[in-house]
Order: structure tokens, then sequence, then C-alpha cells
């Protein structure tokens, strides 16, 4: 009966030390198995953190390389915007230099016939806006109040434009006049066109070297038949387009002449 007691007591004693033995390989934390565990854990970690910082690199790269490429490309065109602006300037500088230099050196006149003293005003608004050399055309035989009775058929005005080979003669000499590179021509309108003098005018001098605009006053009629005629008639000579300028004030001259080539 003792053995069978003894037997069962040792029994007891072994599973508590088994028990005992087992908690106690729970709770190493150093056990090869827990540290290759711990390891490969760790390792697996390490390994996100790696992917996680290439990926962040790789974004941060990125980032950096299309700021860096943005700012080349900013650059470029700032650059390029500020070279045009400067090849305009340029250009503009140069343009407004050859206006400047072409118009220091061109010499300019204006030559007026004006029987009654209506166009010699505003031949002097040109000659002064200009600042050109003035001519009067005088007639060797000054016009009378008789001579330019449009109402009598036989006045000398009339007379003389009835007659296409009238040449009135010409007081004085303007062959000065053919030094000039710009001619502001003048005159009243005499049944629709210049009066005959002016075909005098024309046919004495050689102005062919010479860019003429002419201007006139009248009752009613534009310049442009007259400007129509004397381009016709002088097909050597560079007559241009003209203008009417009764009563013209220096502000209308000034704008006929800012508008001019």
């Amino acid at each position: 009966m003792s053995k069978k007691y003894f037997g069962i007591f040792m029994c007891v004693i072994l599973m508590i030390f088994m028990t005992a033995c087992g908690k106690s390989e729970e709770n190493r934390p150093d056990t090869p198995q827990n540290v290759q565990t711990e390891e490969v854990q760790t390792s697996s970690e390490q390994e996100k953190d790696t992917v996680s910082g290439t990926e962040t690199s790789g974004q941060q790269d990125s980032t950096g390389a299309e700021q860096a490429g943005t700012e080349q490309n900013e650059t470029e065109q700032t650059g390029a915007e500020q070279a045009g602006t400067e090849q305009n300037e340029t250009e503009q500088t140069g343009a407004e230099q050859a206006e400047t230099e072409r118009t220091d050196t061109e010499k300019t006149a204006v030559v007026y016939f004006s029987a009654t003293g209506t166009t010699a005003e505003v031949a002097k608004l040109i000659a002064d806006e200009t600042d050109a050399d003035i001519f009067e055309i005088v007639p060797q035989e000054v016009y009378t109040s008789e001579d330019l009775n449009y109402n009598d058929d036989n006045c000398r005005a009339n007379l003389e434009m009835n007659d296409d080979t009238a040449r009135p003669a010409i007081n004085g000499d303007l062959s000065k006049v053919s030094d000039y590179d710009r001619i502001y021509l003048g005159y009243p309108i005499w049944w629709g066109t210049a009066p005959r003098i002016i075909q005098t005018f024309l046919e004495s001098y050689d102005l062919s070297g010479a860019k003429i605009y002419t201007f006139c006053t009248s009752g009613g009629s534009g310049v442009e038949q007259s400007v129509k005629d004397l381009q016709e008639m002088y097909t050597e000579m560079d007559i241009v387009s003209g203008k009417r300028l009764n009563g013209a004030t220096e502000s209308d001259v000034t704008a006929w002449i800012e508008g001019l080539d």
C-alpha cells in the first residue's frame, strides 16, 4: 500500500516539475527560436523602411526634377521674352533713329500760289509745323478782283482755265526748290482743278527727285480732281494725294502732316 502511495506521490512531483519547466521556456526571451523570429521581423521591417525610403526618395527626386524643369522652363521663357523685347526695342529704336536721320537730312519746302491770301495762311501753318522753307509763286501780272470774277466769262481766270496751253508767267526765280526732297504744293481750286500757273511752276523746274504733297483751298470742290490732273500731266514726278484745308487750324495741319508717309 505504501509503495502505491509513494508511486502516486512521485508522479505528482514529476508532473509539477515538468509543468514548471514548460512555463520557464515560454517566458525566456533569448531562445534561438525567439531571436530568429525577432530577426526575421526586424529584417522585414527594415526592408519595408528601405522600400518606403526608396519610394520617398524617388518621389522627392521626381518632385525636385519637376521643380528644376519648371524653373528651367520659366528661366528659358523669361530669357526668350527678354531677348524678344530687347530685339523689338532695338528694331524700334533703329527705325526711329533712321526716321530721325531721314528727317534731319531731308530738305522740306512749302510752295504756294494764293490769289486772295486764303491759301497763304494755310501754307504758313504747314511751314511752321514742318520747319520748312517757304516759297510763294507770284504771278508776273497780279490777279485783280476783276480777273477773278467767275461770273464774267471773259475774266482773266476763266479765259486761262478754258485754254489748255495757258501758262501765266511767274515773277522771280524759284530754281532753289529743285534742291528739296519734300515739297508741299498749295493752290486755290479754279474750275475744279489747279490754276494754270501751277503748271507753269511744275514745267519750269526739275522736281523729279522730290515727293510732292498737294493741298488746296476752295469754295466747295475737293483736291482729288486737281491731284489726278497733275499726276496725269506730270507722270515723271512723284505727286501724291493731297488735302483740302479750308479754314484749317494748327491741329488740323498737324494731324494731316503726321498721317503722311
